[in-house]
């Protein structure tokens, strides 16, 4: 794939960003060691004008597996010309989980059937992305807009939250997802009284669509409390 090309959240997938590596390390080193992991299709060293390394860089595996297997490796750790490094998932700049912040796990699913519950998100979201769902909460009508006697009914939205950064990166990066038989929407829950314009990005693993960002600036990430409905 051409750094100029548009892409697809296929190769957006397949992507991802290495932090923390030898200022000595060569786009060969680098290479040679992602390639234990798979068919390496793409993969670059970050350098200054002056051609000096600046400690981090992308790979491109050939599947969205060889990625994945990439990234469960680092629960035994990642090493680079003898220095551990961090790999993790690279997000485009202009996607909501660099505006929202890789920090937070929260999600917001909206165009829910009204049928769905708890249990059948819960469901969908254990089983699609083998992962353990933290808290599901499917929104209903407040009660203070009810008529005396009438039943709460389901507004079409809720919030999921699954303690896995890169699995929850790699759900809203699809994006669109079909619950219940009705095709839904997932992004990052926005953190209440958040300005999304201010809320950071990827502590390193953004990079811009087309090409990588030869700047490499880090923006560092604000990690909300509370969140507010959409």
């Amino acid at each position: 794939m051409g750094r100029d090309s548009v892409e697809t959240k296929e190769e957006t997938l397949r992507k991802l960003f290495v932090g923390g590596l030898p200022r000595s390390t060569t786009d060969e080193d680098f290479k040679n060691y992602f390639s234990s992991f798979g068919e390496v299709v793409d993969s670059i060293v970050l350098k200054d004008n002056n051609g000096n390394s600046k400690g981090f860089g992308f790979v491109t595996f050939a599947t969205i597996a060889e990625a994945e297997d990439c990234i469960k490796a680092k629960s035994q750790g990642h090493e680079v010309c003898g220095k551990s490094v961090e790999v993790k998932r690279a997000i485009p700049r202009d996607a909501d989980l660099i505006k929202l912040g890789k920090k937070n796990t929260k999600m917001f699913v909206g165009g829910l059937s009204l049928t769905s519950t708890n249990e059948s998100v819960r469901k969908f979201f254990e089983e699609t992305f083998n992962c353990t769902v933290d808290t599901v909460e499917v929104i209903y009508q407040k009660q203070d807009q009810l008529e005396p006697g009438q039943e709460a009914r389901p507004r079409g939205f809720g919030f999921v939250s699954i303690n896995d950064f890169d699995i929850v990166d790699r759900i809203c990066v699809i994006r669109s997802h079909k619950i219940d038989g009705k095709a839904v929407e997932v992004k990052k829950a926005a953190p209440k009284g958040a300005n999304r314009r201010d809320q950071g990005d990827s502590d390193g693993g953004g990079y811009n669509r087309g090409g990588y960002n030869q700047g490499g600036g880090y923006q560092q990430q604000q990690a909300g409390g509370g969140y507010q409905n959409k």
